[in-house]
């Protein structure tokens, strides 16, 4: 049986490959799902807020040396969005799906506004394209991976052989 560890480090490094070939090949009008939030969304709901920064922060480094964008910005953002979600864990809930899926959304939207945010610095941008960008890129995006993610609740659901629960 694998451990744990391996298990995860598979599952982001899966995600990973899979967000920069895969989803832009189901990508809808420009929007796509992000598989590095909804994974790190699942390791964080599982495992709290220490775990959630560390990986939110190896995520988002690793995003940052293969994407173009600023070094660092993905970092932060990850970084933030998995000690949000880990710390919304420990403090408030534990296992309602409706409950996990509104935080989702809401870790998007505090992960994209970072983002914005960041980008809004250093291009000296004016503040209303966060709220703009927010509204038109975040809210489709995060409803978009809120789907994907439901899917994986799904696939949790299913009996598997041989294992009870």
């Amino acid at each position: 049986m694998i451990s744990d560890a391996v298990k995860w480090v598979l599952v982001f490094m899966v995600s990973l490959i899979l967000q920069t070939s895969f989803v832009p090949v189901i990508t809808i009008a420009g929007i796509k799902p992000d598989l590095l939030i909804v994974a790190l969304f699942f390791f964080s709901i599982k495992y709290g807020v220490i775990p959630g920064i560390f990986v939110g922060f190896a995520l988002g480094l690793g995003q940052d040396l293969y994407s173009p964008s600023m070094l660092g910005q993905n970092a932060l953002t990850k970084t933030v969005a998995g000690a949000f979600i880990g710390l919304f864990n420990e403090r408030m809930m534990r296992s309602d799906p409706l409950i996990k899926t509104v935080l989702l959304l809401v870790v998007f939207i505090i992960h994209d506004a970072l983002f914005f945010i960041v980008q809004i610095a250093r291009l000296g941008d004016p503040v209303s394209t966060l709220f703009l960008g927010l509204l038109t890129k975040c809210l489709p995006r995060a409803l978009y991976s809120i789907a994907v993610a439901v899917l994986f609740y799904i696939w949790d659901l299913i009996p598997k052989p041989g294992i009870r629960k």
